[in-house]
């Protein structure tokens, strides 16, 4: 019985006994296979935040340089304006009054020197200048009649048979028909003047831009005219025998300009169609409240059937002499892409892909940028602002491409 209790109790003890057992080794290709595993990794990882940084090309802007067409070449300034003549615009009226009888003319027309405008009716004036030419007559009568008289009192007087007095007074009667013979004339001359005045002829050869009378209306002084002008005016004139172009110049750029430039007029209306000026006027005051000084360019060729007063032009001041910008072959571009460095002077330009600093030579600074005269080509992609970390032949991607020339 005591034997059976002490297996028992023993049982109990081995049950609650812990069991070590020695740990098992591990080979040693698995360990090497993890850090294989763990360095791809690694390496991956590295790829991909180097492409994503320092692999990414460098992104710049850039802009196609050209070689300016022929109405583009040495513009130094561009201005908007308008259409004007020399004389700007004649307006052409009478001194009379009366009712206009012929008008044969309309806007638009071009018309002669010496052509008719207009004709007012001109009866009572030719029946007062046919009044003045019978009082001439009768002052000429007069004036013979005077003399005569005259005459004989001074045979008289010589031979003491007439008083000083006497002499007197057929000299002052004399000297009296005289001036009373001019005083007709003058009114001979006065009322031919205003018969003249009947018959409107145009002083100048041009085009009719308005007319301010119709036919059948009466010229007086208290007359309203609906379509503007003075209380005598017909008809507006412009002489398109001297085609110009007037612009406003900012007094800033005003110093560009000179007599003589040479200059490139555009028609808004006719964008495709140039024409050669040169500059004829600047206007020796500026315009206090627009900051700007009035300029003047002559047509030098105008087609009168595009180009039209007060028609809207751009006009292009030119640096070369007239002629000159249809030969030239340089390339203008920004100021913004030229590097000054050492006294040499280069562009940033993409080829293939990668930057390449290339050295130029400027010339003057135009409207649109400066002039380039060698280094670059037509076509050449030019990077405009280059960034500080920018390389010779480091790869670029073009995030902005834009054109010039």
């Amino acid at each position: 019985m005591a034997l059976e209790q002490v297996r028992g109790d023993e049982r109990d003890i081995n049950a609650l006994r812990i069991t070590r057992h020695p740990p098992q080794r591990r080979k040693p290709t698995s360990r090497v296979g993890l850090a294989v595993l763990a360095l791809v990794v690694l390496g991956l990882a590295s790829v991909a935040v180097y492409r994503r940084t320092f692999g990414q090309p460098l992104a710049v802007e850039t802009v196609v340089v050209r070689q300016p067409l022929a109405s583009e070449r040495g513009v130094i300034l561009t201005g908007s304006g308008y259409v004007v003549t020399r004389h700007k615009y004649i307006t052409i009226g009478t001194k009379i009054l009366g009712q206009i009888v012929e008008e044969p003319i309309e806007e638009g027309q071009h018309v002669r020197q010496g052509d008719l405008l207009a004709r007012i009716d001109d009866r009572d004036y030719a029946a007062q200048l046919q009044q003045a030419i019978a009082d001439h007559e009768l002052a000429a009568a007069n004036l013979k009649l005077k003399e005569a008289q005259s005459k004989r009192i001074r045979t008289l007087f010589d031979e003491r048979a007439a008083s000083r007095d006497q002499l007197d007074v057929a000299d002052n009667a004399a000297a009296v028909a005289a001036a009373e013979v001019k005083r007709a004339e003058a009114a001979i001359a006065f009322a031919k003047f205003n018969v003249s005045q009947c018959h409107i002829t145009t002083p100048i050869d041009g085009v009719v831009l308005k007319k301010y009378r119709e036919l059948g209306d009466t010229i007086n002084y208290g007359g309203e005219i609906q379509t503007g002008g003075g209380a005598t005016d017909i008809v507006q004139l412009a002489d398109l025998g001297n085609m110009r172009a007037e612009v406003d110049i900012n007094e800033i750029d005003i110093g560009k300009v000179a007599m003589g430039n040479a200059a490139l007029v555009t028609p808004d209306a006719y964008s495709d169609k140039t024409f050669d000026a040169r500059v004829v006027k600047i206007y020796p005051e500026a315009d206090r409240q627009k900051g700007t000084v009035k300029v003047e360019v002559e047509l030098t060729e105008p087609d009168l059937t595009i180009v039209k007063p007060e028609m809207s032009v751009k006009v292009s001041f030119l640096a070369d002499p007239p002629g000159a910008e249809k030969t030239a072959t340089y390339i203008v571009v920004p100021k913004g892409a030229i590097i000054e460095k050492g006294g040499v002077r280069s562009v940033w330009v993409v080829r293939d892909g990668r930057a390449k600093l290339t050295r130029v030579t400027l010339g003057r600074t135009l409207e649109g940028g400066i002039e380039v005269q060698h280094g670059l080509n037509d076509g050449d992609r030019v990077i405009l602002t280059p960034p500080s970390n920018l390389n010779d032949g480091l790869a670029v991607s073009v995030v902005t491409d834009n054109s010039a020339g």
